[in-house]
C-alpha cells in the first residue's frame, strides 16, 4: 500500500543511522516526489543514487520499502525524486497495537504532570504517585509531550489497569486510547519506531 499525498514519512538512509522525518508531495506511474527535509544537516547526504527507506504509517499498520535517490526537483519548494517501488515491495512492519516501546515521557494527566513508562499507538503507561487519584474504568483526556514533534499529542483513554509500582510511594496506571486522531496516531508510531530502532543500534 502506497503512502498518501501530504502523508507524514520517515527517510532512512541505508546503512546509516541518519532518518528525517518530510512529507510525501506527488506520487506518479514511475515516481515518487517527497519534500526536502528541513533538518539542514541531510545537506550532502543525499546525492542521485543513494539507497533508502521510506517509513509510513496507514490504518493499523506500519510500512516501510527501498528506493533510490533519482535527483531533485525545484516546484514550490525543493523536492526528491524517488523510484516508485512496485507495491508488493512495500513491506508491512508491525501491528500498532502490539507495536510498544519503553519511554518517559511528560504527560498532562487531569491537570497533573505524570511520566510514561511505556507507550505504542494503541495506549500508555504511566507512573504517578500512590496519592493520585485515579479509578480503574475512568475516561481520562490527557497531553502528551514528544521532544521530536512540534505540537503535542492530545488525547482520551480509559483505564485499564492500576499496579503497585515498585517504589511503594508509586503506582503504575495502563491507558487505552479511545480517542486519537489519525495524525497524533502517527506522531507515537514514529517515535515508537525510531526508538526501537535506537535500540537495535546500540545492541549492534
Amino acid at each position: 500500500m502506497y503512502p498518501k499525498v501530504n502523508q507524514n514519512i520517515l527517510l532512512e538512509i541505508k546503512g546509516t543511522d541518519k532518518n528525517f522525518r518530510t512529507i510525501v508531495a506527488e506520487i506518479g506511474e514511475k515516481e515518487i516526489l517527497i519534500g526536502f527535509p528541513m533538518d539542514l544537516t541531510i545537506l550532502g547526504l543525499l546525492p542521485r543514487g543513494t539507497i533508502v527507506y521510506l517509513i509510513y504509517s496507514i490504518d493499523e499498520h506500519l510500512y516501510r520499502f527501498q528506493t533510490t535517490i533519482l535527483g531533485r526537483k525545484n516546484d514550490n519548494m525543493p523536492l526528491f525524486r524517488l523510484v516508485k517501488p512496485k507495491e508488493e515491495d512495500i513491506k508491512k512492519i508491525q501491528r500498532r497495537n502490539n507495536f510498544r516501546v519503553k519511554a518517559n515521557l511528560p504527560i498532562m494527566l487531569k491537570d497533573s504532570e505524570v511520566t510514561t513508562v511505556d507507550i505504542s499507538a494503541g495506549g500508555i503507561q504511566v507512573s504517578c504517585k500512590e496519592s493520585f487519584e485515579i479509578i480503574y474504568g475512568e475516561v481520562v483526556s490527557g497531553i502528551l509531550h514528544i521532544p521530536s514533534e512540534l505540537e503535542d499529542v492530545h488525547f482520551q483513554g480509559i483505564v485499564k489497569r492500576i499496579s503497585r509500582n515498585a517504589n511503594e510511594e508509586r503506582k503504575n496506571v495502563a491507558i487505552a486510547f479511545t480517542k486519537l486522531n489519525q495524525g497524533d496516531q502517527e506522531k507515537i508510531t514514529r517515535y515508537c519506531f525510531d526508538k526501537q530502532r535506537q535500540m537495535r543500534l546500540k545492541t549492534k
